[in-house]
């Protein structure tokens, strides 16, 4: 455990139940010890710990991981930092992950939206070809000026990683 990292994140507003303020390489160590085991991380997600949670988008089966399972995984992410994990651990290496990020950015509810550019950034940073790259820039622009920091956020950083901005 890591007292300091995970007093800071908690007045942060990180909170979690349990919170051992690991950083995500040591996490990912942690990970090499198991094999992927889907009721492992399902046991593991279901758990209020930060690492758990973390630890659970490292060792789902990617093959075993559905389309419908990702959208009950985004409703469980009370934070960016969550959010950003399942997106950069697991659902980036996905075949649906394309279709899945453009399904979120076209939601009304801004925090959905906001894991949609972020899975569309792992997408374009993974080199990973975009259907309707058109229609996703012009909802990234429109987004890029959204009342919401984060959504504002997610929205341009992806725009610039893909030289619009």
């Amino acid at each position: 455990m890591n007292g300091v990292a995970s007093t800071i994140m908690r007045n942060s507003g990180l909170n979690y139940k349990l919170n051992f303020g690991l950083d995500a390489m040591s996490i990912r160590e942690i990970a090499k010890c198991f094999e992927p085991n889907a009721e492992l991380a399902e046991y593991l997600w279901s758990e209020n710990a930060r690492e758990c949670k973390i630890l659970a988008t490292l060792l789902y089966p990617k093959t075993e991981f559905t389309s419908e399972k990702a959208d009950i995984w985004l409703n469980d992410c009370f934070n960016p930092e969550l959010m950003e994990q399942l997106c950069f651990n697991l659902l980036q290496y996905l075949d649906f992950s394309s279709e899945k990020a453009i399904s979120w950015i076209h939601q009304e509810d801004d925090e959905t939206k906001t894991a949609g550019y972020m899975l569309l950034l792992r997408l374009i940073l993974g080199k990973k070809e975009l259907p309707h790259l058109i229609q996703i820039l012009s909802l990234a622009e429109k987004d890029a000026h959204s009342e919401n920091f984060r959504l504002k956020q997610s929205a341009t950083r992806f725009l610039e990683r893909t030289k619009i901005v």
